[in-house]
């Protein structure tokens, strides 16, 4: 696809320049949503398909050009998306919806000598002065925004069934409105507010998600903190094997308040279970559970998701795990001490979670794999070959190893008196 020049890109935004005086900004930036880490980079192809015919028809970027996981991931290198039509490959990806093909020229190839491949305008042409269509897109865009107003004014008044109404006719308007849909997404766990597995600890919900910020594991009362997630900036330039800094998107998650305790661990492995020489429970049971190898923690695991409804309790991803020690700032105070301390005696982080600085090292589900990040951690592939990602540093560590971006890989089978763990569970599992 020929560059466009700069004349020519105010022109294929023709139709958001018409939604400027109102609704244009709510469109641009729903747009840039719904594109998500593409809207980064290419930022003139998904203002071009943000007003075209695709966006409210929910016609996103991976549906012509792939995941691109490889892209995503590594983009500050420059890898080009997974798919990326040019000519006549345009029109394979024009005629699963336009199945009789132009509507005024009735031919069925060479879309791309008329129509732009994001903006379905015909760059040859002059821009009209009125277009019909980009008028009713507008006026479709006016009354989404007055809809969306509507549900706000009802959200501020925790009046949540009208909110969700207002949301969903909002979304009529659009489709393909994300915006909308995460909304309407809140107003329903507002209504249901129960979590499969979880005891609601509180009244305080977030106001993006719906989502109770704390709740306790039934039967098991462990509590556990939402993360509310968002982009983050991973890894450390300082430390060697935490480069490069890189931008990665987190999900809601649920984050255990503390380590997994030894009393906990003997409430789910069973009375008198543990590893070598550590008790279940019994003298000490508020201590971090230490000396588990990451076998251990996922066999904890497997034996808590059996006996809670819902099930979904996991290892955080290293991922996650940063994000919780960035979002809360410093974790507490850092100790040198010769044995673990227990849990939730020190100084929480603004998050309220206790000792992601020391206490114990923690294990992640993740692979100690270079920079950038992956999301296929192996979280789901407990046999893939590799070193576990631990995080926090431990009671005996140096300082540099309370850093959040501060990276240690261990034999996952292998147990040490300085490795416990902490429970994570996904948000939209427990929805």
């Amino acid at each position: 696809m020929a560059r466009l020049t700069f004349k020519w890109f105010l022109l294929a935004l023709g139709g958001s320049l018409i939604l400027a005086v109102s609704p244009a900004a709510a469109a641009e930036a729903d747009a840039r949503q719904a594109a998500g880490e593409c809207a980064r980079c290419h930022v003139i192809s998904v203002a071009e398909w943000g007003c075209s015919g695709h966006f409210p028809r929910g016609v996103d970027c991976p549906a012509c050009h792939g995941a691109s996981q490889g892209h995503v991931r590594d983009e500050r290198n420059n890898v080009k998306p997974d798919h990326r039509p040019r000519g006549a490959a345009v029109a394979d990806l024009c005629r699963p919806c336009h199945t009789e093909g132009c509507p005024r020229e009735k031919k069925v190839a060479a879309c791309q000598e008329c129509h732009h491949v994001h903006a379905l305008i015909d760059p040859r042409k002059p821009f009209a002065a009125r277009d019909e269509g980009r008028e009713q897109l507008a006026a479709r865009w006016r009354r989404r925004a007055q809809w969306m107003e509507e549900g706000e004014r009802h959200v501020r008044a925790q009046r949540w069934e009208s909110a969700r109404r207002a949301f969903q006719k909002a979304r009529e308007e659009i489709p393909g409105d994300s915006a909308a849909a995460a909304r309407i997404k809140m107003c329903e766990r507002r209504l249901n507010p129960g979590l499969a597995g979880f005891e609601i600890a509180g009244a305080s919900f977030d106001g993006p998600t719906g989502l109770p910020r704390a709740v306790r594991v039934v039967e098991l009362g462990i509590p556990m903190l939402l993360v509310a997630g968002g982009e983050l900036d991973l890894g450390a330039e300082d430390l060697a094997n935490a480069r490069p800094v890189h931008t990665v998107w987190v999900a809601p998650f649920y984050l255990a308040r503390h380590e997994v305790t030894r009393e906990e661990w003997g409430a789910v492995m069973g009375a008198g279970s543990g590893s070598p020489g550590k008790p279940g429970g019994g003298h000490g049971g508020r201590l971090p559970m230490d000396n588990v190898s990451w076998a251990d923690a996922q066999a904890f695991v497997r034996q808590l998701n059996a006996r809670i409804v819902g099930g979904g309790f996991r290892l955080p991803t290293e991922a996650e795990w940063e994000c919780a020690a960035r979002a809360g700032g410093e974790s507490g105070e850092a100790f040198d001490l010769e044995t673990p301390r227990e849990v939730e005696r020190g100084i929480p982080n603004r998050l309220g979670f206790f000792d992601l600085a020391g206490n114990v090292r923690e294990w992640c589900s993740s692979l100690l794999a270079p920079y950038p990040y992956q999301a296929a951690d192996g979280r789901e592939a407990g046999d893939l070959p590799g070193l576990r990602v631990l995080r926090g540093g431990s009671f005996k560590d140096l300082s540099s190893w309370y850093s959040p971006g501060f990276r240690h890989g261990e034999r996952p089978s292998r147990r040490m008196g300085l490795n416990g763990f902490r429970l994570a569970r996904d948000a939209d599992r427990v929805k």
